[in-house]
């Protein structure tokens, strides 16, 4: 059973809070143009985030940067409460630029991944949180200040918290054979993801059955080598969109893609819009 316990939103934040006793696991489509800070209030999780997966567990802050190929999947009991919280960096920054904070851009890059915090630290936390969510469904006179200054208050403990396990000991990401395996085929993916090798191929690279191969990834991942490559591909077309005169043909060539045709579906399936209208978007946006 799955109980959405509250849903709220501003401009550049949205904030919800869902409860789940059952299997479940996110989405095959999953990177966005969001910050997103993922609270784990009950449970526990396990968390992939580009090429590494994490143990996730109560009181543990979960940093996703935009772009970033991400899912969740159950580990241990299936029962699992979570708060999460999306930024919009273009509505944000302004603000945290003038109020002395790290951009977003900066805190995500640099300090992506898990956050443990103390006891006092989480008890702190989860009243912000929910004094968030109290915030934007009252909305009382001001609530758009209330809001972002408790938004200020959870990004610099955050913040706090990721510099301290970054200088002494984060926590682990999953480490056994099964999960290393997936780890590094999706790391060459990653940064090969214009290859055209098929799954048999790249077993025989990792030298594992193509059967294996196919069942562990999408264990691990929640996505097939195949989707995960696409994501890949999306992503890197995008920045060529964006930032370079290559052609849709020649892009799509570039990545990869069997066809113009095929390219377009997919790039369109995850960025909900076509390479030619996404540049005209990002064009403007300049």
């Amino acid at each position: 059973m799955e109980k959405k316990i509250f849903s709220e939103s501003m401009e550049g934040i949205t904030i919800d809070e869902v409860v789940r006793d059952q299997e479940y696991s996110m989405a095959m489509k999953h990177f966005h143009d969001t910050y997103e800070l993922y609270f784990l209030l009950d449970g526990e999780r396990y968390y992939f985030i580009e090429k590494e997966t994490y143990y996730v567990k109560t009181g543990d802050v979960v940093l996703v940067n935009r772009q970033q190929v991400h899912k969740t999947s159950q580990a241990g009991s299936r029962r699992h409460d979570r708060i999460l919280l999306q930024l919009n960096g273009k509505v944000l920054e302004p603000w945290l630029k003038g109020a002395g904070l790290y951009t977003l851009e900066k805190m995500f890059g640099d300090y992506y991944g898990v956050a443990r915090l103390t006891e006092p630290e989480w008890v702190e936390m989860k009243e912000l949180l929910l004094g968030i969510g109290e915030e934007l469904s009252h909305r009382k006179e001001r609530y758009e200040i209330m809001v972002r200054l408790k938004l200020f208050q959870i990004l610099l403990m955050v913040c706090r918290s990721r510099k301290k396990s970054v200088l002494k000991e984060m926590p682990p990401t999953v480490q056994t054979a099964k999960h290393g395996k997936v780890h590094e085929v999706a790391e060459y993916l990653t940064f090969h993801c214009e290859t055209g090798e098929s799954l048999e191929e790249l077993a025989k690279r990792f030298f594992i059955s193509k059967s294996y191969l196919s069942r562990i990834f999408r264990e691990v991942t929640g996505f097939s080598v195949n989707e995960y490559r696409n994501l890949a591909r999306v992503r890197k077309a995008r920045e060529f969109l964006a930032n370079s005169g290559y052609s849709i043909t020649e892009i799509s060539e570039i990545l990869g893609f069997e066809s113009v045709t095929y390219f377009e579906r997919v790039f369109k399936k995850h960025a909900d819009l076509t390479p030619l209208k996404y540049r005209k978007k990002v064009g403007k946006a300049k």
